[in-house]
């Protein structure tokens, strides 16, 4: 008999209670879109959007800046800990907000796992860029217009392992919360969630999720 364990606590939950799990299993990562190395643990909490007909799952790459070197502002330290990590890989094109046209928001030149974080050096400057800024991974729309891979998200992802989940070399089986049940999401725990996609303390495209910023 096979059986599927799920993570939400331990020594740091990202949760206040269990949350539901909408989607367990039989849901592959979609990589056409977002290209995730092999080995690299997806963290629980990543926002996530599914395609019931084609049975996919895409995440949204998201990190907190903590440091911009006043030197090179080009040089951008991100969140990265045992917990959370940055999965980024080089030439991913990221902006704290999706604006503008896709050809204009800078790409990651390089990534460096250092002590004081994930360092990344980006093509060009981003001028509103600010210590405590979430960082996201931006697609080419249709329009030419720089946007999220994820566009109406239904939830966040679930680890089956204590850190997340981690990435296959061929298939990876990823599980989505569709509702926080009546708990709430540790907003500082979890990767950032843009902005347009908020509504107050709720997940706007799925009000059955719940943040809070406490801890």
């Amino acid at each position: 008999m096979k059986f599927r364990k799920q993570v939400f606590g331990g020594n740091r939950p990202i949760c206040t209670v269990s949350p539901a799990v909408g989607v367990v299993g039989g849901f592959n990562l979609d990589l056409t879109k977002v290209k995730i190395n092999p080995g690299v643990i997806i963290p629980a909490g990543s926002l996530s959007q599914y395609d019931d007909s084609a049975r996919t799952v895409v995440v949204l790459k998201a990190s907190r800046v903590v440091v911009i070197s006043p030197e090179d502002p080009k040089i951008v330290t991100l969140e990265c800990n045992e917990f959370l990590r940055p999965i980024f890989v080089v030439n991913d094109s990221v902006l704290p907000k999706a604006t503008g046209n896709f050809s204009d928001a800078p790409t990651i030149k390089t990534i460096q796992i250092t002590k004081g974080g994930c360092v990344i050096e980006l093509s060009s400057q981003i001028s509103s860029l600010k210590v405590g800024d979430g960082l996201f991974q931006v697609v080419e729309g249709e329009d030419g217009k720089a946007v999220y891979p994820v566009t109406s998200p239904q939830g966040l992802s679930i680890g089956a392992e204590l850190l997340g989940t981690t990435v296959g070399h061929f298939e990876t089986s990823l599980d989505v919360t569709t509702s926080s049940k009546g708990g709430y999401f540790y907003e500082r725990r979890v990767p950032p969630i843009p902005e347009e996609f908020k509504e107050g303390h709720l997940l706007k495209t799925n009000h059955n999720i719940q943040f809070t910023g406490s801890l």
